[in-house]
């Protein structure tokens, strides 16, 4: 699928601009037609965010998790209040944020003229990303709209909540390391090349301390245009091959081989997913439409694997636990409970039991992780600085003596 940038004319006369996704030009074309569009010209579109340059650096033209989680609560109230989608997007766009209108203004004018809401919201990349287009796309085809806008909704908030939760905590931490760099760099190159004129001509090495201050200051004031470029070209390089499929798989496996990491790895993971697989399960949803709604919200691809081979197998006519078989080695306890429930034909509940057991988890190692980190962080701090002063009262001293 390719992006193509298009202007057609609508039913009533009025200029359309944007963008759709197909496999060819021919067929965007038809897809445009089908929603009574009449394309005059359409070309493939840029791949990528804009440039750096075009963009609010304040964030202003950003659709944040905030904003989507307002949007998806309020449209899927509607929606299971009885309203009709183009009837709850004519109410959700008066309350949308300032980023969020216009986008919803062209979906509207999109379901209008006869497209899916899935596919007319696949045409705004930026504001609705892939897995909530799947998402959506997959409750369309199974009659679950209303269920699968809850999952999504759940789903996105308990995200940002991890986030938001994550953020907090290290703030303190962070001001701390801040604060240790800028008083490391005052004492590194203010004070002690300050003090290395005092030993010469006495016949007396200075300190360790002057000495590689010294060594630094001289390598950074000769390098520094290698080692910006340097970091340049590696922030370049980072950006350019994170969404590769090569690199995304390698981050995956990765973070699941990281001691501390791959705990709230699992939990994360297996929170939403149990949590997408409950609310749908327990809306009557079929097992392997529930499984496939749910794949797309996997963020590491090591889950979004198992979760492709559990769709499989329950097309063969095998059960959820059994297809899940690829994560039996980060979470067997997960797996018994979901075979048990199968067996007692309580999917949904389990799955649910599942979902909390996984967030409380996730939570409390977060927080354990970070009543360590900021000790650890107090303690590294206040011994680099403690032995850079030790380093410079010595050197103070052994001045004072060779001036006796």
């Amino acid at each position: 699928m390719s992006p193509f940038a298009y202007r057609a004319y609508a039913a009533d006369g009025r200029t359309r601009t944007g963008t759709v996704e197909a496999e060819t030009r021919q067929r965007a074309v038809a897809q445009l037609r089908a929603e009574g569009l009449q394309v005059f010209a359409i070309a493939p579109a840029p791949a990528g965010p804009a440039a750096f340059w075009k963009r609010d650096l304040f964030g202003r033209d950003r659709v944040s998790d905030a904003a989507r989680i307002a949007f998806l609560r309020e449209f899927g109230t509607l929606l299971g209040a009885g309203l009709t989608v183009d009837r709850a997007l004519r109410l959700t766009e008066r309350q949308a944020s300032a980023a969020l209108r216009p986008v919803l203004t062209d979906l509207l004018e999109r379901v209008v003229g006869g497209a899916a809401l899935s596919r007319a919201m696949a045409a705004h990349p930026v504001a609705f990303p892939r897995d909530m287009v799947d998402s959506v796309r997959a409750g369309e085809a199974t009659g679950t709209l209303v269920d699968v806008i809850a999952a999504l909704t759940a789903s996105i908030e308990r995200r940002d909540a991890v986030r938001r939760h994550l953020t907090s905590a290290l703030i303190y931490p962070a001001l701390l390391v801040v604060m240790a760099l800028g008083t490391v760099a005052m004492i590194v190159g203010v004070l002690m090349p300050a003090l290395a004129p005092l030993f010469e001509g006495t016949g007396q090495a200075p300190p360790f301390a002057i000495r590689a201050a010294g060594a630094l200051g001289a390598f950074v004031s000769a390098g520094w245009p290698m080692l910006l470029g340097g970091a340049l070209l590696g922030g370049l390089a980072l950006a350019r091959f994170w969404a590769e499929p090569g690199f995304a798989a390698f981050r995956s496996r990765l973070a699941l081989r990281l001691p501390l990491v791959r705990e709230v790895v699992v939990g994360i993971e297996l929170g939403r997913i149990c949590r997408v697989l409950a609310t749908l399960l327990q809306a009557e949803v079929p097992v392997p439409d529930a499984v496939a709604a749910a794949r797309p919200l996997a963020g590491n691809r090591v889950f979004r694997r198992a979760l492709d081979e559990a769709a499989q197998r329950l097309t063969e006519g095998g059960g959820l636990a059994s297809g899940l078989a690829r994560l039996r080695a980060y979470a067997p306890s997960t797996l018994n409970l979901i075979a048990s429930g199968e067996q007692v034909n309580r999917l949904g509940p389990v799955l649910a039991h599942a979902a909390e057991m996984h967030e409380t988890q996730t939570r409390q190692r977060i927080d354990r992780m970070l009543a360590l980190f900021t000790p650890l962080v107090t303690i590294a701090v206040g011994g680099l600085i403690g032995g850079l002063i030790v380093s410079v009262m010595g050197a103070i001293l052994s001045v004072g003596q060779l001036a006796q």
